[in-house]
């Protein structure tokens, strides 16, 4: 009998652990009001000069245009954007305490609700940032990056079968991919999902049948979802299967 109450004790322990590190949404209150005054300090001190004095390279940090290029992932690409970046004038040279702060003024700024705890770096890569409504789908025109079968169709058509989930590519500029992003996209398990495939090139030929992994924008008519290709890589020799 003690052992199984002991047992109990861990299974339960396990679980709360798990449901405590259980990724959550920006909409469960992930910061303090507190917290978000410290980083509108932060903001108005070292951004609000570009962000809010009509310079094209410093946008608004709120608003649909905004929410759209940055939702739908968690908020660690968002953070280290800002930290590697800004201030525009000295790009890096605030406290990584300060950065979080300035995450958690800008959630505050989009209207996403408080909560009793500060945001943490650590908790970045756990909280994925979604609007007001809630999840949604990838917006129109979003840089995006999946894995799948290069599949060839008639009239030079292309078609990515057997894709994974399209994951949003948040750099401002699309480079070469590097050899571990490469190398990630090769471990990754094909999915479901067809996706027709735009603007290949004829070298393409070369890759048919291969597991690619395919970086684009995508183009969304009606329910129909396409990915005009800006980079297409070979990760696996064949599909399989």
């Amino acid at each position: 009998m003690r052992r199984f109450l002991i047992g109990a004790f861990v299974s339960a322990a396990g679980l709360a652990t798990a449901l405590a590190q259980t990724p959550a949404t920006v909409l469960d209150g992930v910061y303090t009001p507190e917290q978000a005054a410290r980083g509108e300090a932060v903001y108005a001190r070292s951004c609000r000069g570009c962000h809010e004095a009509q310079d094209a390279d410093g946008p608004l940090l709120s608003g649909k245009v905004f929410l759209d290029r940055w939702r739908e992932d968690t908020l660690e690409p968002l953070y280290t954007f800002i930290k590697s970046n800004m201030p525009g004038n000295n790009p890096g040279s605030l406290d990584a305490a300060a950065y979080v702060d300035v995450i958690a003024f800008v959630l505050e700024a989009n209207g996403l609700p408080s909560g009793t705890k500060e945001l943490t770096a650590d908790m970045l890569g756990r909280i994925e940032l979604v609007g007001t409504e809630g999840p949604r789908p990838l917006s129109n025109l979003t840089i995006v990056r999946t894995v799948g079968c290069l599949s060839p169709g008639a009239d030079n058509a292309w078609t990515l079968t057997r894709a994974a989930n399209l994951h949003p590519v948040r750099a401002r500029v699309v480079t070469a991919a590097t050899p571990q992003e490469l190398e990630v996209s090769a471990a990754q398990p094909l999915g479901s999902q067809t996706f027709p495939l735009m603007s290949v090139t004829p070298q393409a030929s070369s890759l048919a049948r291969n597991k690619v992994q395919v970086t684009g924008v995508l183009t969304r008519q009606g329910t129909l979802e396409r990915i005009n290709v800006m980079l297409l890589d070979a990760v696996a020799p064949m599909c399989g299967g």
